[in-house]
């Protein structure tokens, strides 16, 4: 079984109002599918499903508030059924031998930890090169300026408006 809970639509907001259930008990579900709808003080949206599976049992009726994190309905993922235990039990029996190898990987770790005293020199390298300066962005070297061509003279009359030309005849 996957518990529906009232989610957190917000920082501020701590509880909404269940406006509409969108599914009813027995209603096959898939996951993500819009399932209820809330309003808060804030928001109004749809609640998608948390998982696939039959919608067992609906604990909060339309029209209710609730906090947070209160569980409002129940969805049947198919683990009751009498045949998805026995297929979770082979995958239970064969997961012990992967347990068993994770003690066999502590001894090759032991060699591991003999390799890392020889790791700190390199660090210290690493360590001796944080401490450098941080690179500054080049600056631009000044160039000298050349004196403004007079606002008559043909070469200043390029890209400049009538109305700059007239201003910097008078200046």
């Amino acid at each position: 079984m996957t518990d529906v809970v009232m989610p957190q639509m917000g920082e501020s907001i701590v509880e909404g109002t269940l406006t509409k259930w969108l599914k009813k008990p027995g209603d096959h579900v898939d996951r993500d599918e819009p399932l209820f709808e809330i309003s808060t003080d804030k928001v109004d949206t749809e609640i998608p499903s948390p998982a696939a599976g039959t919608l067992a049992e609906v604990l909060v009726e339309e029209g209710k508030t609730v906090g947070i994190n209160t569980v409002v309905a129940r969805i049947d993922d198919g683990a009751g059924n009498g045949a998805r235990p026995a297929a979770a039990k082979p995958v239970a029996t064969p997961a012990p031998p992967p347990a068993a190898q994770a003690p066999a990987p502590p001894p090759p770790a032991a060699p591991a930890q003999a390799q890392t005293p020889p790791s700190p020199p390199p660090a210290a390298p690493v360590q001796a090169q944080t401490p450098a300066p941080p690179r500054q962005a080049p600056v631009a070297e000044a160039k000298p300026t050349e004196p403004a061509e007079p606002a008559g003279s043909a070469e200043a009359a390029g890209p400049l408006s009538p109305l700059v030309r007239k201003n910097g005849a008078r200046a």
